[in-house]
């Protein structure tokens, strides 16, 4: 009867184990499927709709939400809050009024320290940009105030559209649109922000040159 006692004290406490919820997965910019709803999207951080900061202009089908907290400025596990001098490091979210879902993701980096540890993140997360050929060699200078890395998943079209730039106080300003770049007026809203030329295109030359160097 004891050993019949304590089977059934074990399989009880199995069971109570088995029925606990799952710890809940830390918010991370880097894990956008563009599946979800703004309001989900923001559970994880704390934060709610009424937070937004928005001071970002959007297609008028669109809804924005705006924020410089520390708890959605992450991405592949980086803390990227910070600033530098007025100008605060911030998440920029578009999302349809009609059902809510997330299109286009925004990231602003101001602080040096911060775009530096952003640059580091995607090169952990997506592995070197494939596009443009100069990604890695461009050098600031009196003719060159800008480059720009590209990187794409042909798997799920979701794109990572990074420009870092010198303002006109020559400090560097980062910018990050992620989308999915089959989304064709998500990928103009950005056109539009100034992420590229053309969205369609440099999604494009970066899938041919990722699927050529794997083949490799």
């Amino acid at each position: 009867m004891l050993i019949k006692k304590i089977v059934c004290v074990s399989l009880i406490v199995l069971i109570n184990c088995s029925c606990k919820n799952p710890a809940p997965i830390p918010f991370d910019l880097s894990n956008i499927t563009f599946k979800e709803k703004i309001s989900g999207f923001l559970k994880g951080t704390g934060l709610k709709l009424k937070d937004d900061r928005a001071t970002n202009w959007t297609y008028t089908n669109y809804g924005v939400f705006e924020s410089s907290d520390s708890s959605i400025l992450k991405f592949n596990g980086v803390d990227l809050s910070g600033k530098q001098g007025d100008s605060i490091n911030r998440v920029i979210v578009h999302y349809e009024r009609r059902d809510s879902t997330i299109r286009l993701i925004e990231l602003k980096v101001f602080s040096q320290r911060e775009i530096k540890a952003l640059e580091t993140a995607l090169d952990t997360k997506l592995g070197k940009a494939p596009f443009p050929d100069d990604a890695y060699t461009t050098v600031f200078s009196p003719q060159v105030n800008y480059y720009r890395r590209v990187w794409v998943d042909p798997k799920n079209t979701i794109g990572h559209f990074f420009t870092n730039a010198l303002n006109e106080a020559h400090q560097e300003e980062a910018r990050l649109a992620i989308l999915n770049y089959s989304d064709e007026t998500a990928s103009e809203l950005s056109r539009l922000k100034g992420y590229a030329t053309s969205i369609g295109s440099y999604a494009r030359d970066a899938t041919k040159i990722l699927l050529k160097t794997k083949g490799k």
